[in-house]
């Protein structure tokens, strides 16, 4: 059985949910250096370590969204979107396993090949 809306949070649920998955859409064009640039642009932070660039990235993801309540994290299939005991998980592009992983294209092509 659907659960009916309790409050305002819930009533957002859906402009919020397809709000972030066009953020995801739009992010997921880009290739790594242009996200980590965005990225840049909209956290003012460094991305010197996963959980840096993890939150880098979740307020990218949010950025002139209005969640109205709603909070992003990270989840190991995507982005999970919670709300009291509410919560769903949108995927996420591999360019984004890729910005967090700390591995641009441009330094894994200059490495040397082993062997």
């Amino acid at each position: 059985m659907a659960a009916l809306p309790r409050d305002i949070p819930d009533v957002y649920l859906a402009p919020v949910v397809l709000a972030v998955d066009a953020r995801i859409s739009e992010l997921s064009g880009l290739d790594v250096e242009a996200l980590a640039f965005q990225v840049a642009l909209a956290s003012d932070q460094p991305e010197s370590t996963r959980s840096l660039r993890e939150s880098g990235l979740i307020t990218a993801i949010q950025h002139h969204v209005d969640c109205h309540g709603w909070t992003l994290q990270w989840d190991a299939r995507g982005i999970r979107l919670s709300h009291d005991e509410h919560s769903l998980v949108l995927g996420v592009p591999p360019t984004f396993a890729e910005y967090l992983s700390g591995v641009s294209r441009k330094a894994g092509a200059a490495r040397p090949s082993k062997g």
